[in-house]
């Protein structure tokens, strides 16, 4: 679905990024619950499916995403600032990887603020990594940090699984320890077969 932008002037577009953690907690000791962070470069709070998304303005920040036609592998890079050193702890403690990633793009009308059309989907994966940056100020000594979540799209997660067993005899082992139908296969890798040739 497009957003038709010819009748307009001055187009801002914003992103809305919505983080779905399984597993988040305040302390190394606390109980994992549930989390969805959701927040925006918009200048304001804005709501989307009845759920708010915080606005943290030029503190987030989102690399380019591909657009294309067929599905294809595509890492984005999501980065917070201003992270206050109070908050490290819940980075650190919960278990950020793998949690689901959307971000949705929305385009507004400069001279009325009013949006134009409906929020585009942009991008869904899920984080594969994540790293914390801190700059100290030794002057104020003061800190700012910064959580840059490395996100795979879901044609990298689904080209990275591995499903079902393999033609060895560790994974038919595995599931029948006293199988021994598989033992000949690794003397047979690199092997060559002459499949009708004379006798």
């Amino acid at each position: 679905m497009s957003v038709d932008l010819t009748g307009y002037t001055s187009v801002r577009t914003s992103l809305f990024v919505r983080l779905d953690i399984a597993e988040y907690r305040t302390s190394p000791t606390g109980t994992f619950t549930q989390q969805i962070l959701r927040f925006s470069d918009h200048y304001t709070t804005f709501s989307i499916n009845s759920e708010s998304y915080v606005p943290l303005g030029k503190l987030l920040t989102v690399t380019a995403s591909s657009n294309e036609i067929r599905p294809s592998s595509n890492t984005v890079t999501v980065a917070l600032s201003g992270i206050p050193n109070t908050s490290i702890a819940e980075i650190v403690n919960s278990k950020i990887k793998g949690s689901t990633v959307e971000i949705f793009r929305g385009y507004f009308d400069l001279s009325t603020n009013n949006i134009i059309g409906t929020i585009q989907g942009r991008y869904t994966g899920v984080v594969n990594n994540y790293g914390l940056e801190e700059e100290y100020d030794a002057l104020e000594r003061t800190a700012t940090n910064t959580i840059q979540l490395e996100c795979l799209s879901d044609v990298d997660v689904l080209s990275n699984k591995v499903a079902g067993r393999q033609t060895n005899p560790v994974s038919m082992k595995k599931y029948f320890p006293t199988d021994l139908s598989f033992d000949n296969i690794p003397s047979l890798k690199n092997s060559s077969f002459d499949f009708g040739a004379p006798r």
